[in-house]
């Protein structure tokens, strides 16, 4: 998992060696939030292979498989989404979440690969494109 919670983050990630894909998803984030003046108002946590639900909650302080007011969990019938955003970015997933009025937002990109938790990717197919 990656944790980039501001520009100067992600700035530093885009120096790494990095999936290509994931690369020029992470300099689409910059452009976008140094355009908009967002520089310290976006954390972008990327969920990769090896990375668990437990350290996913741990980082965002939520799970994107349960919603944390009524504590439903994805897979159950009454099951309504907590984030408000996600898109399917061909083999990639992008969820977004904002917080608060200030601007600022949480952005779990999250790679649709072996080893990434199964329950988050089955969500992520059933619904990305769909608002939450």
């Amino acid at each position: 998992m990656l944790s980039l919670p501001d520009a100067n983050a992600i700035r530093a990630a885009l120096r790494e060696p990095l999936d290509p894909k994931l690369h020029t998803i992470l300099a689409a984030k910059l452009a976008s939030v140094e355009a908009n003046g967002l520089e310290n108002l976006t954390h972008v946590v990327v969920v990769q292979a090896g990375t668990t639900e437990e350290e996913l909650q741990q980082e965002l302080g939520w799970s994107p498989l349960q919603n944390p007011i009524d504590g439903v969990r994805y897979g159950e019938a009454e099951f309504v989404p907590y984030w408000s955003f996600l898109q399917d970015l061909g083999g990639v997933y992008e969820l977004i979440q904002p917080v608060g009025n200030s601007g600022f937002a949480y952005i779990v990109v999250i790679e649709d690969r072996e080893g990434v938790p199964a329950e988050l990717l089955r969500m992520c197919r059933q619904y990305a494109g769909r608002a939450g």
